[in-house]
C-alpha cells in the first residue's frame, strides 16, 4: 500500500508540473503514459470501494435473510408439532369416543329409548363429527410442513 501511495504522490507531483507549466510544451509520451496510469489507479479505487460497499450490503441482507429464515423454520417446526400433536390426539379420542358412544347406543336399546334424548349425546357427536371433518385439512398442513423442514 505503500507503494501505491509513494507512485500516487509522485506521479499527482509530475501532473502538477504539467497542468501549471509556465510555457505551452508537449509532454512526453512517458508522461503522457503516467497520466493514463493515473486516471486508471483512480477508477480502480473507485471500483474497489463501489465493490466494497456492496459486499458489506450482501453480508449485511444474507445475515438478515438467515435470521428471518431461522425464524420462519421455528414457526414451522412449531406448526408441524402442534399439528402432529393435534391429530394424533384427535385420532386417540376418535377411537375412546367410538366405544363411549357404542355404550351409551347399547344402553339406550336396552332401555328403549332413543339416544339423542340422553344429555350431551347429540352434543358428543356433533363434536366428534367436526373433530373428524378437520383431520383431512390439518393432515395436509401437517404434510406440508414436514416437507418444508
Amino acid at each position: 500500500m505503500k507503494q501505491v501511495e509513494k507512485i500516487w504522490a509522485e506521479l499527482s507531483a509530475k501532473a502538477q508540473e504539467v497542468e501549471t507549466p509556465q510555457e505551452s510544451t508537449e509532454l512526453s509520451e512517458e508522461v503522457k503514459v503516467e497520466l493514463s496510469a493515473v486516471g486508471d489507479l483512480k477508477e480502480l479505487i473507485s471500483d474497489a470501494r463501489r465493490i466494497i460497499s456492496l459486499q458489506e450490503d450482501g453480508v449485511q441482507w444474507g445475515q438478515k435473510a438467515e435470521s428471518q429464515y431461522n425464524e420462519v423454520m421455528k414457526v414451522v417446526t412449531d406448526a408441524e408439532g402442534i399439528t402432529r400433536g393435534a391429530l394424533r390426539q384427535a385420532g386417540n379420542l376418535k377411537t375412546e369416543s367410538d366405544k363411549v358412544l357404542n355404550k351409551i347406543e347399547v344402553a339406550a336399546k336396552e332401555l328403549g329409548i332413543n339416544p339423542n334424548d340422553i344429555e350431551g349425546y347429540s352434543s358428543a357427536i356433533k363434536l366428534i363429527n367436526e373433530m373428524f371433518e378437520n383431520q383431512n385439512a390439518l393432515s395436509g398442513w401437517n404434510d406440508m410442513l414436514k416437507k418444508m423442514i
